[in-house]
């Protein structure tokens, strides 16, 4: 979407300035947050904040939504610290950099193991950073970055197996280095196609220049805060006869001054105690071959130990990416062990539970009374560890009044280390040490207690259910259409970016595009155990066109795929089908050469070739589907629509769904949905908002259904839509007939509830009565504004 320049040019102005300010002094408010908990599907990130800067420790798929939630300050955020170069790690970058840029900031570094700024290079294709420099310095052993705030000291530790893994030619190596041309890639690359259109390439006449090079080290950071003098107590002062002007200055700055008397007052008399700089560790040690260096590089970490020779140095914490194996690992232990007793050992990984998104539980909780079946609740968290009122759904009582329950759950530690529960706090300066009052808990009572106070919500609540007869329906009804994300551009606090998991069968799915976060919508929605077989099932994934929000969550997802395979040794593996445009080559080739491998986790099908024939019958059969054809639609270079032909467990009888991707009303995909069952549009703009859409190569709501009416198509779902719309777009409820119906994140549909979708939105307008009136008032100032424009073009 085209950015407004001016607006980020205020801002860099803006951040400029209070940059200038922060380097005349060493703030007095610095702590470390945990943005990231590192749960199941969830990034490991931690935030540190001061008075006036930010940093941030790793940067994993979902980070940029968590810190949108949570009102992280992104606009103050010019470093980010990586400690490995895995996609678990760095995923959430290309997202975070286009808020950061939009927020303002002229600068961002990156610093970590080498390869960094080349997967900047490798993504500019679909990620457009032209207001945001982007740099990745190189760094060895001993080196240090330093600033007002902090001295940061870089530790590589490598892998034991370093030397073997150089020489290792096999095409499995997890990482080669790159050089390349992408504007002569496909022009120049050799390659062969089947008859199905799968791409692949002649590796001896490869355009790419590649030198082996195997991803061997880590990186680990010791952070020490920079020194800063005691406050200046002024009651002290006047006791001893101080008078107000540059003498107090003086005393501030740790000067001894001499009175016009003669007495003399000592600076450390009328100061709090310096505080001469806490020290906190981040490691992350991803598996057994890096221990032997770990252990050979303890002499940089033993000034912080137990051996420290100054108390100051002792480490206050050490945070831990590193997963539970290795975190329960002898070796690993003996090194937690040499820190002193009073140092806190904090640990991100997967032995945390809850991912900290507290809105999209908040909403799902609150749709769930409308219809259980549709608006499951999310199994994140097992419901016997919530509330007693999680277990059923919320009764209404003879004075017509919410009847819920409550009860806390606890947090769990194990051994020398503690969990780390989303948004708790670690108050290095002042030293408050480590706060989990302030964590993220999961209240689904609060929840549902917020639609108690809303106008008419119960009463229509109450009509609702008396004529339900949905809510149990049957759960093995198939086709049915998952939703993981409903939203464009950016994920916001309750929509995701755009993903739709289609079960064409019990033990068969794929996926309709495939956002940012998608495998962790997937982990929160079924719980992590459902979500393993979820994943092992899961034969195909369609990517309609090239734009992030569309496919940056495309690696993971092959990721969490392959493990859940090797965790299941009786099942054997198959290679993922993946239906994209050509192009989404150059992207996965490079990742898989530089950092991990990728290639052999599916085989790639180009959407140019479904265009005029049939999918081949021994793929359709894999996926579970009769046939897939696509079509080209307008919006940006090789966007596709695509209608998917299957049949209905129920009657046999066969099924059409057609997905539009993005793009403008488009007479080529009305042609291909033709008598469509189902039509999933895009309608990112409100009605008013033509003149937007048309610029960005969206559709509007209403153009969005009357493509649906077009092809004969018997229900139309809405999606894609505006982050402006986080609840429901706005449109009028004439608008919305019995064949039109919204889409949510974490919406579940069937063919038998479709006309059920669409008598929702009555109640959809009374439980987010207040997003309703806020978007009804920014349309009036809109209204407003453009009749003052077209009153003074007339005049003039």
């Amino acid at each position: 979407m085209p950015i407004d320049r001016k607006h980020i040019e205020e801002q860099q102005k803006q951040r400029l300035k209070i940059k200038e300010k922060s380097l005349k002094y060493v703030p007095g408010t610095v702590n470390l947050q945990i943005l990231g908990s590192g749960s199941p599907g969830t990034p490991g990130s931690v935030y540190l904040f001061t008075d006036q800067s930010r940093y941030l420790f790793n940067c994993g798929e979902g980070t940029q939504r968590l810190a949108q939630e949570h009102k992280a300050k992104l606009a103050r955020l010019e470093h980010i610290f990586t400690t490995r170069t895995c996609w678990k790690r760095i995923g959430g970058l290309p997202g975070l950099c286009l808020t950061v840029q939009d927020a303002g900031v002229p600068n961002l570094t990156l610093h970590g193991p080498p390869g960094l700024e080349e997967l900047f290079t490798a993504m500019k294709r679909f990620v457009v950073l032209r207001d945001l420099k982007v740099s990745a310095p190189q760094y060895t052993i001993g080196d240090c970055y330093d600033d007002p705030v902090m001295t940061l000291q870089f530790i590589p530790i490598e892998c034991e197996r370093s030397n073997e893994l150089a020489t290792n030619t096999d095409s499995n190596s997890s990482s080669e280095e790159v050089t390349f041309d992408e504007t002569d890639y496909y022009a120049h690359e050799n390659r062969t196609k089947s008859s199905a259109g799968t791409i692949t390439s002649n590796k001896n006449k490869s355009p790419i220049n590649m030198k082996k090079r195997i991803e061997t080290s880590v990186m680990s950071y010791i952070c020490k805060l920079k020194p800063r003098p005691g406050t200046l107590l002024l009651g002290k002062c006047v006791d001893k006869g101080v008078p107000p002007g540059p003498l107090l200055g003086q005393l501030k700055s740790g000067i001894d001054i001499t009175l016009p008397d003669g007495t003399v007052v000592k600076a450390e008399d009328v100061r709090e105690p310096s505080d001469p700089g806490p020290v906190f560790i981040i490691i992350d040690i991803p598996s057994i071959e890096y221990l032997p260096d770990l252990q050979a590089k303890n002499v940089h970490f033993e000034a912080y130990q137990s051996t420290a020779t100054d108390d100051s140095n002792m480490a206050l914490a050490v945070i831990h990416f590193s997963p539970p194996e290795i975190v329960e690992n002898e070796i690993y232990r003996k090194f937690m062990d040499k820190f002193a007793p009073s140092t806190r050992h904090i640990v991100i990984n997967e032995c945390n539970e809850f991912s900290g998104y507290i809105s999209s539980h908040r909403i799902q909780w609150q749709l769930n009374q409308l219809n259980e079946k549709i608006f499951p609740i999310l199994k994140e968290i097992p419901v016997k560890d919530l509330s007693t009122s999680a277990t059923k759904r919320l009764k209404i009582n003879e004075n017509n009044e919410f009847v819920t329950n409550r009860n806390e759950s606890a947090e769990t530690t194990s051994g020398i280390y503690e969990n780390a529960p989303p948004m708790s706090h670690f108050h290095l300066r002042p030293r408050k040490g480590y706060d989990q009052s302030v964590a993220l808990r999961l209240e689904p009572d609060e929840y549902l207690k917020e639609l108690d106070i809303l106008e008419d919500f119960k009463e229509a609540l109450g009509k609702l259910r008396e004529t339900d007869d949905t809510s149990h329906s049957n759960e093995d009804e198939f086709p049915r259409m998952i939703f993981f994300g409903t939203g464009s551009c950016i994920p916001n606090k309750t929509r995701n970016v755009s993903a739709i998991l289609l079960h064409t069968s019990a033990d068969s799915s794929m996926l309709l595009d495939c956002g940012e976060g998608t495998a962790g919508q997937i982990i929160r929605f079924y719980g992590k155990n459902k979500a393993k077989e979820i994943f092992r099932n899961l034969k195909a994934i369609y990517i309609s066109h090239l734009h992030a929000d569309h496919h940056i969550g495309l690696i993971e997802v092959l990721q969490q795929r392959r493990q859940c395979f090797e965790e299941d040794e009786m099942k054997e593996y198959e290679k993922l089908l993946l239906l994209a445009p050509e192009q989404i080559s150059f992207w996965l080739s490079f990742y898989d050469r530089r950092f991990e491998s990728l290639h052999n986790e599916y085989q790639l099908i180009r959407n140019s070739n479904l265009l005029l024939n049939p999918l081949e019958n021994k793929f359709s059969q894999t996926i579970g589907v009769n046939d897939i054809s696509t079509c080209y639609v307008k919006h940006c270079p090789h966007s596709f629509g695509v209608a998917v032909t299957l049949n209905d467990s129920r009657t046999n009888e066969p099924i059409k769904i057609t997905y539009s991707g993005d793009t403008m009303p488009c007479d080529e995909l009305v042609r291909l949905g033709e008598n469509s069952t189902i039509l999933i549009h895009e309608a990112t703009m409100e009605n008013e908002l033509l003149d937007e859409a048309r610029l960005k190569m969206h559709s509007t709501l209403s153009q969005a259904i009357e493509q649906g009416q077009k092809m004969n198509a018997k229900f139309t779902i809405l999606t894609h839509f505006s982050q402006r719309y986080s609840k429901i777009p706005r449109i009028e409820s004439d608008q919305l007939d019995q064949s039109v119906g919204l889409a949510f994140d974490n919406m579940s549909v069937s063919l038998s509830d479709l006309p059920t979708l669409n008598s929702l939105y009555p109640m959809f307008k009374l439980m987010f009565v207040e997003h309703c009136e806020e978007m009804e008032q920014k349309a009036i100032k809109r209204a407003n504004k453009k009749f003052r424009q077209q009153m003074k073009t007339s005049s003039s």
